[in-house]
């Protein structure tokens, strides 16, 4: 971490060298108070900015005619406008503009040609939202899965990538405080003292790089203000949730400002295990932020951010789900209690599991307002540069049972450094056309360091385990064998008293990522009405790999000569095969592949075209381009295929977006049509899991947004829409359910099928009343959310579908009127409805299933502060 500070100690003197001799010109920034479309309460009011460079704004266009709040010193892009209508008294009820930095500089979310869900901080407090999982029920055609706090799975339009193999980036874009984040593991880490949250749906590697070929989830932590100020909230829940929030901070000199904010929660969890007697569920995590905001010079911004996360929990949160009989009678012999319902909050694993994850992240975002440049105008530049570490201990039981059959004991370290150049201004025409250009061009670098050391290591009943049916049906690969009482493994036999410990297999894998892009995209007025944006990202990347894969027991570390023995899982007769249990029971073999190297040049443009009509309405057509880095499988157990594929996608999107009935209406709406080629799934062949790539997919449906100041002046509506139709048009040799075929990692033709973790329709209604009663004022929220049937694993295993469904949540909060204070009762999923998250199959019990059980009812109170 020294290296790191002294770094970017060293980035931070280019950009306050530039401001020893400011040039002339205006730029000041706001502080980043972001208003959303899910945030508007009725009878409040948008807070002024209260940032100390507080400055005037260039004039937002007729299409937007409400104010808009800046949040930092970017120009707010100013589109084309519609004719100069006679000024009109403003509506006192009208709602206020939401602002969002989706292509890089500020913008009516209506002036965006992209389909983007704003949400503000206060709305993912008041909801009693612990973290993205949580917030991602509010946002159309958006699923992620949390529950293995290491490996999260993201996933918008239907795509994304399953993080359990760790070699694979995420399709889902993770960008915090204008840092991008390259693990998946990061959408876990502490989520507190948001600002705002923007999710962007379909590829966004134009602007933000590579690996965000489905979507980019855009986070913005609070800034100083003006005054000093601070606020705290006490969050209990049921099931001893615990969680406090606290921040503090505004300016301590004309010249800076800080702001210092925590996190601190606990949870207990629903899942009990009753063999362990514990908590499977349980959680802490506490994160610290700081954040510094310096001013040089009145041109320019310097905005200093530290932020320490630590989570600990037991390790994983499965239950077991349709026992066959002699797995049950197997399993029985260690617990007689051992069960398979999946609703019940209870399971029966044998291993105390756990998992440590934490970061460290340094960042600088330095802004200077360059003025002009000659034919150029209102030229800013930004420079964020930044660094993180990232790790992940963990131990987990293969196979979540009573018995000790295998763990999974793993350790990742992740290292990246990135650096962002950019510059956005505005010219009056592109070579004498048009009514106006605003542009935005950079260059981005990216490296980062990842080691993987991870081992299967075998359990102490490992050996009456290869004696069961389920044993011999995964050597046969036979889903009908049935158990002769004897070891099938007969080059075992004699080794059937020694002891498991010391017995695994083991991965190294270490990656080394560097890539370089240049960027731009301008948006050319063309008349009054209509605009162009074109842009375009040109990227390369290398990786640079050492994987191996290594056997170790006691026969073969400490007796070479005894050399190896035949038969085994998965091996004909006669044939070698390694003398290590869990190397014969995974079918693997040593390998040891070095200076492994993979170049990749990419091109991401894109297009869209906007029209704004009569009303301030926003017409939109886009096209875009993206792609996902291939890469090396770092978890194989035979070192054969390693190589995959990078993702390509296409996307074309039409919308509307604006304000309506005299501005107490916004309303988005977009439709979609999503093609992607490559895809990179794993495929699970009956023992663990395969990668590959699966061939082509496509997706199209609809999303909408809206929020409704009504006619009746207490009462607000706030509403979400996402209908998806995702679907395989490419998938041969895909894997087969294992209860549906007689062999074990049978393939199946999915050409044409539905695609995995893809809701056919998402939605929310959230009607809020607001009353002043006495001396404070009541507000009632109720929120409606629906989630469509899909199904949770790759092989479309009709066992892993989970239907459509509602959930119901709300909440009363009663605050003072100048919001000093407030006190929020409420819960979600308040008719109790049990419902399986995930299911997918049993790594060790053919035909048997794992199953993560979605929260049940949860009650919860909330007491905030603010001084």
């Amino acid at each position: 971490m020294k290296s790191l500070l002294h770094t970017t100690a060293c980035w931070l003197l280019l950009p306050l060298s530039l401001a020893a001799q400011p040039p002339d010109g205006g730029g000041t920034s706001d502080d980043f108070d972001l208003d959303s479309l899910l945030a508007e309460q009725p009878g409040t009011e948008t807070p002024a900015p209260d940032s100390p460079m507080d400055g005037a704004s260039p004039s937002a266009p007729a299409a937007a005619q409400a104010p808009v709040e800046t949040v930092d010193t970017l120009p707010v892009q100013t589109l084309p406008q519609p004719p100069a209508e006679a000024p009109k008294p403003r509506n006192p009820r009208a709602l206020e503009e939401i602002v969002v930095t989706a292509q890089k500089t500020e913008q009516s979310v209506t002036e965006v040609p992209v389909s983007v869900t704003a949400i503000s901080g206060d709305f993912i407090r008041e909801t009693g939202s612990a973290d993205l999982a949580d917030v991602s029920l509010y946002v159309p055609n958006v699923r992620i899965d949390a529950d293995d706090i290491g490996s999260p799975q993201v996933f918008i339009r239907g795509f994304g990538t399953n993080a359990f193999n760790p070699s694979f980036e995420s399709s889902v874009g993770f960008v915090q405080d204008e840092l991008f984040f390259g693990r998946p593991g990061y959408f876990t880490e502490a989520l507190f003292d948001v600002a705002g949250l923007e999710v962007l749906r379909g590829p966004q590697n134009t602007l933000f790089g590579k690996n965000t070929i489905a979507g980019v989830f855009n986070v913005t932590s609070k800034r100083p203000g003006q005054a000093f100020e601070g606020d705290g909230r006490y969050f209990y829940g049921q099931h001893g949730e615990r969680r406090l929030e606290a921040g503090a901070g505004g300016m301590f000199a004309d010249w800076g400002g800080l702001r210092v904010s925590t996190l601190k929660r606990q949870q207990d969890g629903e899942l009990y295990n009753t063999f362990l007697q514990r908590n499977e569920e349980s959680l802490k995590q506490d994160a610290y932020r700081l954040k510094l905001l310096l001013l040089p010079s009145d041109k320019v911004d310097v905005e200093i951010t530290g932020v320490v996360s630590d989570t600990s929990a037991p390790f994983w949160p499965y239950q077991l789900f349709q026992l066959d009989s002699d797995t049950r009678t197997y399993l029985q012999g260690f617990d007689p209690n051992v069960e398979d319902n999946p609703t019940d909050d209870r399971t029966e694993s044998g291993t105390r599991g756990f998992i440590g994850k934490g970061s460290e992240t340094l960042g600088v975002k330095t802004q200077w307002d360059i003025g002009d440049v000659g034919a150029l105008s209102e030229v800013n530049g930004v420079l964020v540069i930044g660094g993180s570490n990232f790790h992940i201990d963990q131990l987990n039981e293969l196979d979540v049972s009573p018995a000790d059959i295998a763990n999974l004991d793993s350790h990742e370290k992740h290292r990246q450094f990135t650096t962002e150049l950019r510059l956005t201004g505005k010219a009056d025409s592109l070579f004498g056309l048009g009514t106006g250009v605003q542009f935005v061009a950079g260059l981005y670098q990216f490296q980062s360091r990842y080691d993987l050391l991870a081992r299967i290591l075998a359990g102490q009943d490992i050996v009456s385990y290869l004696m069961t049916a389920d044993a011999i049906q995964l050597a046969t690969k036979q889903r009908q064998a049935t158990s002769t009482g004897a070891i099938p493994l007969p080059g075992l036999a004699n080794l059937s008293a020694v002891a498991a410990n010391g017995d695994l297999y083991q991965f190294d894998y270490g990656q080394d990522i560097r890539a370089l892009a240049l960027f731009g995209q301008f948006t050319w007025n063309l008349d009054e009405k209509l605009s162009i944006t074109p842009g375009l990202r040109i990227n390369r990347e290398v990786k640079d790999v050492d994987s191996k894969g290594q056997s170790h027991c006691a026969v073969k570390d400490t007796l070479p000569g005894v050399g190896a023995v035949t038969g085994g899982l998965g091996n004909a007769a006669g044939a070698t095969a390694d003398p290590c249990i869990v190397a014969q029971f995974l079918m693997s073999r040593d390998y040891d592949q070095r200076q492994l190297k993979r170049e990749e040049f990419d091109l991401s443009p894109k297009l869209a075209v906007q029209y704004f009509a009569e009303h301030g309405i926003n017409y939109y057509t886009s096209y875009a381009r993206g792609a996902k880095s291939g890469g090396y499988n770092s978890i194989s157990f035979t070192g054969s295929n390693l190589e995959y594929d990078a993702e390509k996608a296409r996307t074309v999107e039409v919308g509307a977006k604006g304000q309506f009935f005299d501005g107490t209406l916004n309303a988005n709406l977009t439709f979609y049509d999503t093609a992607f080629n490559n895809l990179q799934v794993l495929a699970f062949n009956g023992v663990f899991f395969d990668v590959s790539n699966a061939g082509s997919a496509v997706s199209r449906g609809l999303e909408a947004d809206f929020l409704w100041a009504t006619p009746y002046e207490p009462l607000r509506l706030i509403g979400s829409l996402g209908v998806l139709s995702a679907k395989y048009k490419r998938y041969q040799n895909a894997p087969a359910p294992i209860y549906a075929s007689d062999t074990i990692g049978a393939t199946q033709n999915l050409d044409g099928q539905r695609i995995a973790f893809a809701p056919d329709r998402t939605g929310t209604l959230t009607p809020t009343l607001t009353y002043p009663l006495g001396s404070v004022v009541a507000t009632l929220a109720t929120d409606i959310i629906y989630q469509g049937s899909q199904f949770t694993d790759t092989d479309l295993d009709i066992n892993t579908r989970v239907g459509g469904h509602f959930l119901y949540a709300a909440r009363i909060i009663i605050a003072h009127p100048d919001d000093r204070w407030s006190l929020t009762v409420g819960g979600s999923n308040l008719a109790d409805k049990r419902v399986l998250n995930q299911v997918i199959d049993a790594t060790f019990f053919p035909g048997t299933y794992f199953a993560q059980q979605a929260s049940g009812r949860q009650l919860f109170a909330t007491l905030t502060a603010r001084f």
